[in-house]
């Protein structure tokens, strides 16, 4: 099986948050013996201006275009992303819609839905817009430069608790599935039930480390609390792991701090792509 580890430090999505490009060399220096590492060329790190309708833009879609680059010669079965912003997940997501087509299912592990657009979006920060862009709706400019989207109906969003009203009505129009953290508290197996149940058997899962409860995995602020415990995400992991194949995994947002984070996410990356680490 042909794997591939993309470390992509962007932090253009955030406007001005450099934590983001350290926490992604955190996890890539930290975590040992991954696979086919290829680090994403990014522009240095300099101050954007906030606003609409995506900050950054250009160097975002050069960027993309990169990662994008990377993908097409490589063509992996196994996508590890370690990124920034969760604006990185677009290039291997797009790739394995490509690869998989309706068969694959996104699983959104995300304090927040990240379905702003640009034309809702008062900052202008693509880490609100990532999921939205996936879906197509970023503008011609990332359509353009991206693989395949997605529609509305592969997207499985879990553990988001923190909306803005414009992602509420995007939400509603296109008819998102959505879980709670409460939900995954009564039965880790849920979501691989309902996934398999909607007839896909492939699975990109992207995550956001605030979607974990800040109390057991401080590493991604700010997190707004009541998460999702790590232990939990695992148990849920596994469950989608004895009924799906997984293809790939994001890591993103990750602040650094205490080796125990890296610690979690090396086992994480363990337990979602058996086998990944080449020791």
């Amino acid at each position: 099986m042909k794997d591939l580890t993309l470390v992509f430090p962007q932090w253009q999505g955030s406007i001005n948050n450099k934590a983001l490009h350290k926490g992604a060399y955190a996890l890539a220096e930290g975590i040992a013996d991954l696979p086919a590492v290829t680090t994403v060329e990014i522009e240095p790190f300099r101050k954007l201006e906030s606003g609409g309708p995506i900050a950054g833009l250009g160097d975002i879609v050069q960027q993309l275009k990169n990662v994008l680059s990377i993908i097409e010669q490589a063509k992996p079965e196994r996508v590890l992303m370690i990124g920034g912003d969760c604006g990185t997940e677009l290039g291997p997501v797009s790739w394995m819609s490509r690869k998989h087509g309706d068969k694959m299912a996104l699983i959104w592990f995300d304090a927040h839905p990240d379905l702003n657009t640009p034309e809702t979006s008062k900052s202008g920060r693509f880490q609100g817009m990532a999921l939205s862009a996936i879906l197509g709706s970023a503008g011609p400019e990332i359509n353009k430069a991206m693989f395949n989207p997605l529609s509305s109906k592969q997207i499985f969003l879990a553990g988001t608790r923190s909306f803005d009203p414009p992602e509420l009505e995007f939400m509603t129009r296109n008819k998102i599935t959505i879980f709670g953290p409460e939900e995954f508290t009564r039965d880790p197996a849920w979501l691989a039930k309902q996934i398999k149940e909607a007839g896909f058997s492939k699975v990109y899962i992207h995550l956001d480390v605030d979607a974990v409860d800040p109390l057991g995995f401080g590493h991604g602020k700010p997190a707004p609390p009541a998460g999702l415990n790590f232990g939990n995400v695992l148990k849920i992991i596994e469950e989608v792991n004895s009924r799906l194949d997984i293809c790939g995994l994001g890591i993103t947002e990750f602040h650094p701090g205490n080796e125990s984070g890296i610690e979690k996410a090396a086992l994480l990356i363990e337990k979602t792509l058996p086998g990944f680490t080449t020791k």
